[in-house]
């Protein structure tokens, strides 16, 4: 085994959504070496390759996933919710049900005026979606069909999905044929980071086209446990990987997109955040930032399942004869039920007042929930969850090893406003249910039960199973530099730190309307023109280093990084062929 090098331009922690796009922008416009360290594994499996896998790495034991368990929920009675985030390459973007949304204009406006009015707005970051974005059929002032993110209509639909578009209509809600242009009102069918059939990840669109180049270098099983200073300045991590601790310097900085709960950790754990919460586990405090781990945000939901009448869902479509018959359709045609995400349609209502923005965000799923402990059966779910949720939790520290999880408190429904809004959700859901032609398919109610009616049941039955929609934001906000909980600036830096940045869903001030996946790629974008320089929109260029542009010829004097690891070299320069997938150094 050759030796591995330690010492890098820019050192990036955490090879999901953001950080796939950071390391291939910083590497490929930008001719930087770059350490891109990865806690999980490579995304290199069939099921997250087809839409329909989704299921089979969210409901069990897979090692793309991991399972962070909240403190108990004063809110929730005492529960302890389980919120699962990706833990593998392409992190949330190689596991999510691959809706591709942005929220709306509102949101971003929001934004731009907690960061001081300058350039998070929806003008400013709508180049940066259509910059990304390679929509098979939208192409206008909102949408690009060039970009390297293949984002698709449903491949298969089932009627289930079909009957529960019509009856929104019939509850008078507009049939919507676009719901990433910023506004969100109405009914429809979702758009999806799929292509022909199969996932189109951050990583698939963005860290694999430059996989191959000898200034990557992708270290997977790595698990980062702290950040190095020198005073006041970032300059490399610590990490562990094939039981070893290992460390590399960045000459440049270090950047974080680990998540909303990984990076707040890894912060803490580096003496970045609340003062006295570090001292209580004897961590030297580099700097006293307690807006760290704080605003924590996430879109709880709620779910009605309802037995059908007959198959308009997808029971049975993964046994027997039938899994035969699909995965023939699938390998040899690339289409067939396996290409759904599960997820083809969506909504977005205000219950209390349809002339304002959306508040709830309604799904159809064509199958019984799967937490459910009955028999399986056919059966439909409609889900529902705050998209602009008052509630706001917490990321801590429960230990100053890195290997302990941090305290996760996501707070859902400690506003009453929250419940009252989903109580009021609830009872939509069930009007959808008798509303025909939906109630013509529906033989009874699974969960709750028909039996359940009074508001103290339903808001007791609600606690007892609403689930995160896995859009965890918030937790390093973003926020004007003299704001006494920003731990970003409006450039993504971390306050009164040099060298160092987080551009993950961690950032956002507020959550957004929407899945956030599409967002968090966006953001990433955006924080690499703010580091090098390149932006030239209202932000003010980035301080460190405004003058020290890297380099975009592959020539420049950054040296290639060879990569290391057991495997052989292939034909072309810089491709290795990996025969142990636990040591994965591409790039070399």
């Amino acid at each position: 085994m050759t030796s591995i090098r330690d010492s890098f331009d820019y050192i990036v922690v955490g090879a999901g959504s953001s950080g796939c796009v950071v390391a291939s922008r910083l590497v490929k416009d930008h001719g930087a070496t770059v350490l891109l360290l990865e806690q999980g594994p490579l995304d290199d499996s069939m099921f997250i390759r087809m839409p329909a896998g989704v299921f089979k790495i969210m409901f069990s034991n897979s090692p793309f996933i991991k399972r962070y368990t909240s403190t108990p929920q004063k809110s929730l009675d005492g529960r302890s919710v389980v919120i699962t985030q990706g833990n593998v390459v392409g992190g949330g973007s190689s596991v999510n049900v691959m809706a591709y949304t942005r929220g709306s204009k509102r949101d971003y406006d929001t934004w731009d005026e907690l960061s001081g009015h300058a350039g998070w707005g929806w003008n400013d970051m709508l180049p940066y979606f259509r910059k990304q974005e390679g929509n098979i059929r939208l192409d206008n002032a909102e949408h690009s069909g060039d970009g390297p993110l293949k984002v698709s209509d449903p491949a298969y639909i089932s009627d289930a999905a079909n009957i529960f578009v019509r009856t929104m209509q019939k509850l008078k809600l507009r049939f919507t044929a676009d719901f990433t242009g910023g506004e969100l009102h109405g009914v429809g069918y979702e758009q999806s980071t799929t292509y022909q059939g199969r996932r189109h990840s951050s990583s698939d669109a963005f860290l694999k086209p430059v996989i191959g180049d000898e200034r990557l270098t992708l270290v997977t099983e790595a698990r980062a446990n702290r950040i190095l200073f020198d005073g006041k300045r970032a300059v490399g991590v610590e990490y562990l990987h094939n039981g070893k601790v290992r460390r590399a310097t960045a000459a440049r900085e270090v950047v974080l997109t680990a998540g909303a709960f990984a990076t707040p950790k890894l912060l803490m754990l580096s003496g970045v955040g609340p003062a006295d919460h570090l001292r209580e586990f004897d961590i030297p405090v580099v700097a006293d930032l307690p807006g760290v781990g704080q605003n924590l945000q996430d879109h709880n939901e709620i779910f009605l399942s309802l037995s059908t009448k007959g198959p308009f869902g997808y029971f049975g479509e993964d046994s027997g004869v039938k899994l035969v018959s699909n995965l023939a359709q699938y390998f040899t045609f690339g289409t067939g039920p396996i290409t759904s995400t599960g997820s083809e349609t969506m909504a977005f209502v205000n219950i209390d007042d349809d002339r304002e923005a959306p508040d709830i965000q309604i799904y159809c799923i064509g199958l019984m929930w799967p937490t459910l402990t009955i028999n399986p059966r056919n059966a439909v779910t409609l889900l529902a969850n705050l998209v602009r949720p008052l509630s706001y939790g917490s990321v801590r520290l429960q230990s100053a090893d890195p290997d302990a999880d941090p305290e996760v408190n996501p707070n859902w429904m400690s506003h009453p406003e929250d419940t009252r809004r989903l109580l009021k959700a609830f009872k939509y859901l069930r009007q959808i249910a008798t509303t025909e032609p939906f109630a013509g398919i529906i033989e009874q109610e699974l969960s709750p039960g028909a039996g359940i009616t009074s508001d103290e049941d339903l808001i007791a039955y609600m606690k007892r199973t609403t689930e995160s929609n896995y859009h965890p934001v918030g937790s390093c906000r973003m926020g004007v530099e003299n704001g006494p909980m920003t731990v970003v600036t409006a450039d993504l830096r971390v306050k009164g730190i040099e060298g160092l940045r987080v551009m993950d869903a961690s950032i956002m001030p507020m959550i957004i309307s929407a899945n956030t996946n599409a967002t968090v790629m966006a953001v990433a974008d955006k924080g690499v023109d703010l580091m090098i320089g390149a932006y030239t929109g209202r932000t003010a260029v980035a301080r460190d280093h405004a003058n020290d542009i890297v380099h975009s010829d592959p020539r420049a004097p950054f040296g290639g990084v060879k990569a290391s690891g057991i495997g052989r070299e292939l034909g072309a320069p810089g491709a290795l062929e990996l025969t142990n997938p636990k040591l994965v150094w591409q790039g070399g």
